[in-house]
């Protein structure tokens, strides 16, 4: 294996690993899926957590959003004192992420069974 293999093959399994951490929380999970949803769109963390949270958890819904900020899936800008957060931009977690939006609840809970 030679040095640009290496470097090809690393970023995807850095991916793969951070998917598989976040797919076990149903919340980060859930994230995922609605950042899937809307790949080009920012939101701020009042309408995420509105969004997302359907039974009162809005703690965990923001520490899964703080987590995936900090494994930089997700990216924040501020404006007019309001955080937005949108997607990443970096490749190849961006691509890994879009290709999720295929999977419906039932292959989720197939991957979820697995890891």
């Amino acid at each position: 294996m030679n040095i640009t293999e290496v470097i090809e093959n690393r970023p995807a399994t850095v991916t793969g690993s951070l998917m598989k951490k976040f797919i076990s929380n149903r919340c980060s999970l859930g994230l995922l899926r609605f950042f899937v949803a809307h790949p080009n769109s920012r939101f701020s963390k009042l309408a995420i957590v509105h969004a997302i949270d359907e039974t009162g958890s809005r703690l965990e819904v923001e520490k899964a959003l703080d987590q995936l900020e900090n494994e930089g899936i997700l990216k924040h800008n501020t404006e007019s004192n309001t955080c937005f957060f949108c997607l990443t931009r970096e490749e190849p977690k961006r691509r890994m992420i879009l290709e999720l939006a295929g999977f419906d609840w039932r292959q989720w809970q197939l991957v979820l069974e697995h890891s």
